[in-house]
C-alpha cells in the first residue's frame, strides 16, 4: 500500500466502523418508536428510507449537488441498483423478523454477508483471503450466534424455512451493496447516492408497507421523533459513514466484518438502556465480534497491490 492511500484507508476503517455503531442504535429507536405507533415493520421501514433520501435531497439541492447530478448511464445503473438492493435488505429482513424471530433473522442476515463478500472476492480475485481475514470470518460467526442467543419464535416448520431463506436474502442483498458500493462512480458522491437510491427504495419498500399496515395517524408526537432519528442516524449518517469508508479503499470483506459492529451496539444498549441482561453467551460473543474487529483492521507495513485503473481499491480483496 502507498504512503498516501494508507491514511486514506486507515480512515475508511474508522469511518465503516463508526456506521456500525450508528445501525447499532436502530434496533432501540425502533422499539420506541414502535411503542408511539401502530405502523407495521415495512411501514416504519419505508418511511425511515424515504425521510432520509428527501433530507439528503433537500441537502444536495441546498449546495447545489442536485443539478450537477451525472445522468450518465453508469451513474444511473448505480443508483437503481443500490436502491433495488436496500429495498430488497429491508422487505426481507423485517418479514424474516415476523416469521423467525429477530435473533434467528439477525444471525442468518449479518452472519450470511461477510461470508458471501468474502467468497465474491476470491472468485474475484483468484485468491483465497489472507488468514486473518479466514479466522475473523469464524470469530464473527459464531460471536454473532452467541450474541443473539434467543429462541426463534417460527410457529412451524414451513415459516422457519421461508424465514431464514428471507433473511439469506437480506443477507446477500448487504453483501451485493457492500460490494456495489465500493468503487465511487465519477459525480455521485455518497450525499447524492444516498438522496437519490434511498427515496427510491423507500418508494419501493412502501407499497409492502401499504399492504402490511400504514397507519400514520396512529404516531404521536414521540413516535415521529424517533422515526426522525431512525431516518437520520442509523440511516442518512450511518450510510455516510459506511459509503465514503468503502470508497477510501476499505476491502469488501473488511466492511462486510465491520458492519458486526452493529449488533454489539444493539447489546451494550440494551444493557444499559432497556436494563436487559447480559447472559454470559451474549457477553463471550461479543468479544468475539470485538476481536474479529481488531483482526482486520489496517496494519502498518502490510503490502498491498492495488489496480492501475482503479486508484485506492486493492486489485486482490483481503
Amino acid at each position: 500500500m502507498n504512503a498516501a492511500a494508507a491514511p486514506a484507508r486507515s480512515w475508511g476503517f474508522t469511518l465503516v466502523a463508526v456506521a456500525g455503531v450508528l445501525w447499532g442504535t436502530g434496533g432501540l429507536a425502533a422499539t420506541f418508536a414502535a411503542q408511539h405507533s401502530a405502523l407495521s415493520w415495512p411501514a416504519l421501514s419505508a418511511i425511515r428510507l424515504v425521510g432520509g433520501g428527501a433530507l439528503m435531497l433537500a441537502v444536495i439541492a441546498a449546495t447545489g449537488e442536485l443539478r450537477r447530478l451525472p445522468r450518465t448511464p453508469e451513474a444511473l445503473r448505480h443508483i437503481g441498483l443500490t436502491a433495488v438492493l436496500s429495498a430488497v435488505y429491508q422487505g426481507a429482513y423485517f418479514q424474516a423478523v415476523a416469521l423467525v424471530g429477530v435473533a434467528v433473522a439477525t444471525v442468518v442476515s449479518l452472519g450470511a454477508a461477510p461470508v458471501a463478500v468474502a467468497l465474491a472476492s476470491a472468485i474475484r480475485s483468484r485468491r483465497m483471503p489472507r488468514w486473518p481475514v479466514l479466522v475473523a470470518l469464524v470469530a464473527a460467526v459464531v460471536g454473532l450466534i452467541m450474541v443473539s442467543d434467543a429462541p426463534g419464535q417460527a410457529s412451524d416448520a414451513r415459516n422457519a424455512v421461508l424465514g431464514t431463506l428471507l433473511a439469506l436474502v437480506a443477507g446477500l442483498s448487504f453483501a451485493a451493496t457492500t460490494v456495489v458500493n465500493r468503487r465511487a462512480i465519477p459525480g455521485l458522491s455518497s450525499a447524492a447516492l444516498i438522496a437519490t437510491s434511498f427515496t427510491l427504495a423507500g418508494l419501493l419498500v412502501a407499497i409492502w408497507g401499504a399492504f402490511a399496515g400504514f397507519d400514520l395517524a396512529s404516531t404521536d408526537a414521540a413516535g415521529w421523533g424517533w422515526i426522525a432519528f431512525l431516518a437520520i442516524v442509523p440511516t442518512v449518517l450511518a450510510y455516510l459513514a459506511f459509503f465514503g469508508g468503502l470508497q477510501r479503499g476499505v476491502p469488501s470483506t473488511t466492511a462486510a466484518i465491520l458492519s458486526l459492529i452493529e449488533p454489539v451496539t444493539a447489546t451494550l444498549l440494551a444493557v444499559t438502556i432497556l436494563r436487559e441482561p447480559l447472559t454470559l453467551a451474549a457477553s463471550v460473543g461479543v468479544v468475539l465480534l470485538l476481536f474479529a474487529v481488531v483482526l482486520v483492521r489496517p496494519r502498518p507495513g502490510v503490502v498491498e497491490s492495488y489496480s492501475a485503473t482503479e486508484i485506492g481499491t486493492p486489485a486482490a480483496e483481503d
